[in-house]
């Protein structure tokens, strides 16, 4: 098993597959939080780059799971 630092620097801009790395998902659920305007992106080119900092907004308003305990 790979051990994981505790705190991973993040970016000031990233891609949609280093997003992915940092949120452990697909880049196709990045995209697709993106496109549900969930998760904002800057474009460059053809390309979409996600700020650090919206990167990091967005996870602070997504809900806390605690499991299924009421």
């Amino acid at each position: 098993m790979s051990s994981v630092p505790a705190i991973l620097p993040v970016p000031v801009v990233m891609t949609t597959a280093e997003a992915a790395q940092l949120l452990r998902c697909e880049p196709a659920t990045v995209t697709r939080y993106v496109h549900s305007h969930e998760l904002n992106a800057i474009k460059i080119g053809r390309e979409r780059r996600i700020r650090g900092d919206d990167l990091l907004d967005f996870l602070k308003n997504r809900p806390v799971v605690n499991g299924g305990r009421r």
